[in-house]
């Protein structure tokens, strides 16, 4: 089997270098090339330009290879249709019987129920659709996208990276005893970062040690400064900005919690299940992916979306009970073992046999 995988170079490269190593493992011949922006192309002109570019790249690589699959790294929404839609006339005007699967690194519910042309045509073309969850899945099936046509895989995690650090906290000038808190993500609203500093006023006001690291920036970020100040929290919240993935690890291995309250729809919330190959516990909302893997009291505590009140709750539970904390770390590293690379690959290649 002969695949051309197209991947996003600024995003997750490691998840993608290891199925692309796992695929040539397992004996499928597999090359990549670039598909997305990888940062390159601003403005609406340039970035359809980019995507006309990237597109005439797959199919000269296609055509070289003689590829059997084109395996497309995407997402599902009103952009990505566009630039989907256009890739994918340009590869079938090539070759008609090209297969073509898209993996959706999240997908928009309004625009999976939505009347629009672009995703009729991508979801007629496509030889095979993966989501990252169940509800995404159940979301296609409903308007009428065939059970085989449609499948749910999972992002690579690999626990070996995360290593702890006993001198992580004096080497950021924290006590032994302060409760490292871990946020990763953009700072947008469907993240739940003002939800989680809110919170954080509350976990001050019970004088609880702790010190909260936010990973990331976007367009909250002058908000979230705002509301440190407005809540005396300088020394509790800390914002190192958005740092390399690779350097994110030791902030994984070393926290005590990682806490997303999220309704962003993503399919497989990355933050969370990098805290779970590290054998970190994890407070998130019940959507998705982790909806799909994880079980409360096991390898996480629940929150309800834009509810502050609840997040503190729960992150004051976790951190005063220390047994559940060992609990879900054993169970994390345990769940982490669902997501190596070679599993994943399997039943990628399993699936590629049926298109």
């Amino acid at each position: 089997m002969k695949i051309l995988f197209g991947l996003h170079g600024t995003t997750h490269t490691e998840i993608a270098q290891s199925e692309i190593d796992a695929f040539r493992k397992a004996g499928a011949e597999t090359e990549a090339c670039a598909y997305g922006n990888w940062g390159t192309a601003n403005g609406m002109i340039n970035s359809l330009k980019l995507v006309f570019q990237n597109a005439r790249d797959l199919k000269k690589k296609a055509a070289i290879q003689k590829t059997d699959i084109v395996y497309l790294n995407t997402a599902f929404d009103h952009k990505t249709l566009v630039r989907d839609s256009i890739t994918m006339f340009i590869l079938k005007r090539y070759d008609r019987n090209l297969k073509i699967v898209l993996k959706f690194h999240g997908s928009e519910s309004k625009v999976v129920f939505s009347k629009n042309l672009l995703k009729n045509y991508v979801l007629r073309k496509a030889s095979l659709l993966l989501t990252l969850s169940q509800e995404e899945r159940n979301n296609f099936l409903s308007i009428g996208v065939p059970p085989e046509k449609v499948q749910v895989t999972a992002n690579v995690i690999q626990k070996d990276l995360y290593i702890p650090d006993r001198a992580f906290k004096k080497g950021l000038g924290l006590a032994e005893e302060t409760n490292v808190l871990l946020f990763v993500g953009r700072f947008m609203h469907e993240k739940g970062i003002l939800d989680l500093v809110e919170a954080c006023r509350l976990f001050k006001e019970a004088h609880v040690n702790f010190c909260l690291f936010c990973l990331g920036n976007g367009p909250l970020l002058e908000e979230v400064n705002s509301l440190i100040s407005k809540y005396g929290l300088k020394d509790n919240i800390k914002l190192p900005g958005h740092i390399p993935e690779s350097e994110t690890r030791r902030y994984y291995a070393n926290c005590n919690v990682l806490i997303l309250p999220t309704y962003h729809e993503e399919g497989f919330p990355m933050a969370v299940f990098q805290a779970v190959g590290a054998g970190r516990p994890v407070i998130t909302t019940r959507i998705r992916a982790a909806a799909d893997y994880m079980t409360e009291n096991e390898h996480c505590l629940w929150v309800e979306k834009k509810n502050p009140q609840q997040v503190y709750q729960q992150i004051f539970a976790l951190v005063n009970n220390k047994p559940l904390q060992e609990k879900m770390s054993v169970n994390n590293l345990a769940l982490a073992e669902k997501f190596t690379a070679e599993k994943i690959v399997s039943k990628l290649l399993a699936y590629f046999k049926t298109i």
